[in-house]
């Protein structure tokens, strides 16, 4: 007899499990027998890593530790813990009772279980609306507010599910704007398209806090600090009015930030970086159904770690926040095709877009609505 055999994406595990006539009541258990993960677990003590290996070898898992926990020859390790979620579900119900604090790593590893099995939401675009006379891809363009809204709504007929304005640049060595200034041309645009478009989100991209509380009066819904929360009243308004904050990663402003790339693991740098980022704004009021996560591209990276964010943006997932990501016309985007024109580069942004909807990354932020409404369009198509 000859079998015949396939390998089964993760993303279709559902509808094949259906589809060979499983029992449909048990389908949502079962499913969680079929989907593999590993979590990496930071800094932990020889006595806990030792404690924690056991315990996923009898759940048949297993976890991965540095070679010097056996003989306690390092103060700390990470750990790679890896297994199906209901193998890992066990690890986490044995992990509850044990010494050391590990009752509270318990519910961390059931907190990602949960966020892993959490239904995706659609991709949602975010198209900019520069109103910068030096913007790095179309600064002086749509300074004037009829040609600013006109773009503005250019974008939302093409696609756009937010809008995100600013009027301030942050290309490298740019120049900083006044507050007045800023708020001069930002806010007549918020009022204007809440009011003729009060069904899509408006986005303020600004590191000033008057300026923040400003687009809020004028009807903004997100705020998007491009500054990593250099000013932590950002958190204190979003919380007191209900609004969303992006927290974006960066180091630095325009002038150092290209000085600042010295990363010794550049993924584990930033989820760290964010993860406290977060906890600061939790801690201060922020509800986590408001919270935004944005790795930052371009910003204190260089082209090469930009793609390894890149290729690894699904890990930021972990965190639990939805996730926004800004390539569009970037120089790592630029450097593909090999131009220093950021127009040139619509096309590399729309296919690296189009990979970010692939790994359900929540908000895509770009200049060309039109291309990547398309590639959504593809995207739907396949899933």
């Amino acid at each position: 007899m000859q079998f015949l055999s396939k390998t089964v994406l993760r993303k279709f595990i559902n509808q094949e499990i259906s589809s060979v006539g499983f029992d449909e009541g048990y389908i949502e258990h079962a499913i969680k027998k079929h989907i593999f993960l590993s979590l990496k677990i930071f800094d932990v003590t020889p006595s806990q890593a030792s404690i924690i290996k056991q315990t996923a070898l009898s759940c048949d898992c297993d976890c991965a530790v540095n070679r010097g926990v056996i003989d306690c020859s390092v103060s700390f390790s990470d750990c790679i813990l890896s297994g199906t979620v209901a193998q890992l579900s066990q690890v986490a119900k044995k992990l509850s009772s044990q010494p050391f604090s590990l009752s509270k790593l318990s519910d961390i590893i059931l907190e990602k279980l949960e966020i892993e099995l959490k239904p995706k939401s659609k991709t949602k675009i975010m198209g900019v609306l520069n109103l910068t006379p030096d913007s790095f891809s179309d600064g002086g363009e749509f300074v004037e507010i009829d040609k600013a809204i006109n773009h503005a709504i250019d974008m939302i007929e093409a696609g756009a599910d937010i809008i995100d304005i600013g009027a301030q640049s942050t290309r490298p060595y740019s120049d900083l704007v006044s507050v007045v200034y800023e708020i001069e041309k930002v806010t007549p645009i918020v009022t204007a398209l809440k009011t003729a478009f009060p069904h899509i989100e408006i986005s303020v991209d600004t590191m000033t806090l008057a300026c923040a509380k400003a687009a809020i009066e004028a009807g903004a819904d997100i705020i998007n600090d491009v500054s990593f929360l250099s000013n932590e009243e950002f958190v204190n308004i979003c919380a007191s009015e209900n609004k969303k904050l992006v927290i974006m990663h960066s180091r630095g402003d325009s002038k150092s930030m290209d000085s600042l790339t010295n990363y010794e693991n550049i993924v584990d740098e930033i989820y760290t970086e964010i993860f406290e980022k977060t906890q600061f704004a939790l801690q201060n009021g922020l509800s986590k159904e408001n919270i935004i996560i944005d790795v930052g591209f371009g910003f204190a990276k260089t082209i090469e770690q930009n793609f390894e964010l890149l290729k690894r943006i699904n890990e930021f997932k972990s965190m639990g926040y939805p996730i926004l990501a800004g390539l569009s016309r970037k120089r790592c985007m630029q450097d593909v095709i090999n131009t220093k024109e950021p127009k040139d580069a619509d096309y590399v942004s729309a296919f690296a877009g189009f990979y970010l909807m692939l790994n359900d990354i929540d908000y895509i932020r770009v200049h060309n609505v039109e291309l990547t409404s398309q590639a959504l369009k593809l995207k739907e198509r396949l899933y």
